[in-house]
């Protein structure tokens, strides 16, 4: 809403104004309303607005006088001029001043004023979109010029108080009038899932810059700058902490919550913290910044708006991989069950092991990546609903995940979703009896299974079962036992180092002879041959069995 300001001697001309032209509608509020040229010069003074109409004729200051000085005070107010008098003398002299419009009293009606404040109104709303884009472009450039900065500090090999000295003379003006500092390094929590909001990555950055300067404003010389675009430091000067008996993480930890809550309310997003330690501006930080950059990673282990100090975490030297059996084989039970209650539970009590033993971060994507891709693939080959389903998505979150608990989450969603997808199948295309099958083998692969057993469990005679079950799936029902029991013997050859003859016996097989026929019969390869190949890196099959016909 654009301000103005009525000014006449006239009280009825002013009334006229008010009462027939449709201010609001037009995008104008009326600031005040004067029948003195120095009133209204005393209200303009305190508070500024967008247009001036007013009468030219006036006693103590005219329109003229008037406008010459609001003109003075502000060049980029517009005035539009009311007169008596058809007299080219005054036109001239408010066409010297700038003046909008010129407009007789005697051919003034509202038609022709609204018209006027429309085209003005066009013109105003052009004049702050270049205004702000200006604004936005000057304020890109400070951002980008002090990325750089850092980059420079990061890296240059001078004497850093030069370097630092230097830039205060520099478009970046930052004030470094302090000899001590802590560097706080700050992330933007679910960065991936954020930046597609926003036009780009330079609107976003600008927004977060505009909030966090703005917050830290009233704290003297403190300041704040970009380092990547999900990544920025903020650098607190002595002036801010030193008070005596004061904690110096309370007094930042306080600020960033600040930020944090203005960050919140404005752009609903958080941003996690990571404090510093206390360093010199002009030497040694350099190398603070460097190790906050390496040791970044201890963000993997900290929840959305977290303010932590900065410490070095000692990673698990255990090997992660050993207990992936386990948590496969819990995953696949709840899974097979359609329990989505307890695959939460089963992700959630994996998540909370690993966060107690800080496994390394780029350990903890691959593991979790490969319990995703397992899964799937395994219900994939057994449910055959591969073309309907794809876990691509999930598989990109998890890769660029910033902590273990959007991995919890990530990993949560995509397994529930698989089963959904499952029981959606089941619903439209197969016999309840069918289903029940299915789970009733994939429960029980450690023991013998023939159809008459399963046709006992469903109380259904044993060849109306055997039809029944071909008719719905096109396969013959112990087709579908040995395929399962052959697909859960490569993952046991794959994640444990159980023996054949132990795998032979998990999977209910009399013998270690007829495992062994069974799997090559169904791969094309021998057990043993499949496990020298997936020791020797190769994961595909097909690309094992072609390996051993050309030997």
């Amino acid at each position: 809403m654009y301000k103005i300001m009525l000014v006449d001697d006239d009280y009825l001309v002013l009334e006229y104004l008010t009462q027939m032209v449709p201010w609001e509608k037009l995008g104008f509020s009326i600031s005040g309303k004067f029948q003195d040229g120095e009133q209204a010069l005393t209200y303009i003074k305190s508070e500024m607005v967008d247009l001036v109409i007013t009468d030219i004729g006036m006693p103590i200051m005219d329109g003229i006088n008037l406008i010459r000085h609001i003109k003075g005070l502000n060049p980029n107010i517009y005035s539009v001029i009311l007169s008596c008098h058809d007299d080219f003398t005054y036109a001239q002299q408010a066409l010297k001043l700038d003046a909008y419009d010129y407009i007789l009293k005697e051919s003034m009606e509202s038609d022709k004023i609204i018209n006027l404040l429309i085209k003005l109104k066009e013109k105003l709303d052009r004049e702050k979109e270049m205004k702000n884009q200006m604004e936005i472009l000057k304020k890109k450039n400070l951002l980008t010029l002090k990325s750089r900065f850092l980059d420079w500090v990061l890296e240059n090999k001078q004497d850093e108080e030069s370097i630092w000295k230097k830039q205060e003379g520099s478009e970046i003006g930052l004030d470094i009038n302090f000899s001590i500092c802590i560097p706080v390094i700050c992330f933007i929590d679910r960065y991936e899932e954020i930046r597609n909001v926003y036009s780009s990555d330079e609107i976003l950055k600008l927004r977060i810059d505009n909030i966090v300067s703005d917050t830290l404003k009233g704290t003297r010389k403190n300041f704040s700058i970009f380092y990547k675009e999900s990544m920025f430091f903020i650098f607190y000067s002595d002036s801010y902490f030193m008070v005596n008996n004061h904690n110096h993480f309370q007094e930042v930890a306080k600020s960033i919550k600040e930020i944090l809550h203005s960050l919140q309310d404005k752009m609903n997003i958080s941003i996690t913290s990571i404090v510093g330690n206390e360093c010199k501006i002009t030497e040694g930080i350099r190398e603070q910044l460097k190790m906050m950059i390496n040791m970044a990673e201890q963000r993997f282990y900290m929840e959305d708006a977290s303010i932590v100090k900065l410490e070095k975490l000692s990673y698990s030297s255990e090997n992660i991989f050993i207990y992936y059996a386990n948590a496969f084989e819990e995953l696949r039970t709840q899974m097979v069950q359609r329990n989505t209650y307890g695959i939460e539970n089963t992700i959630h009590k994996w998540v909370t092991f690993i966060n107690e033993h800080k496994f390394h971060p780029n350990t903890v994507r691959e593991w979790m990546l490969k319990l995703l891709l397992d899964l799937s693939l395994k219900f994939n080959s057994i449910q055959n609903f591969e073309p309907k389903y794809s876990i691509s998505v999930a598989e990109d979150f998890i890769t660029k995940a910033e902590t273990i608990f959007q991995i919890e989450e990530t990993l949560k969603s995509a397994l529930i979703k698989i089963i959904k997808k499952i029981e959606d199948i089941d619903k439209v295309s197969r016999r309840t009896e069918i289903v029940k099958a299915q789970n009733y083998v994939l429960m029980n692969l450690d023991k013998k299974i023939s159809l008459k057993d399963v046709a006992n469990y469903l109380y259904l005679h044993p060849s109306y079962f055997s039809r029944l079950y071909k008719k719905d799936t096109n396969e013959n029902f112990i087709d579908f036992v040995i395929k399962s029991k052959m697909e859960r013997a490569k993952e046991l050859i794959d994640s444990s180092n159980v023996t054949m003859g132990e795998i032979s016996e998990m999977l209910g097989f009399d013998s270690k002879s007829y495992f062994f026929k069974t799997f090559k019969k169904q791969f094309g390869i021998s057990p043993t041959e499949y496990k020298f190949y997936a020791l020797d890196g190769e994961t595909n099959l097909d690309s094992k069995a072609d390996a051993l016909k050309k030997r």
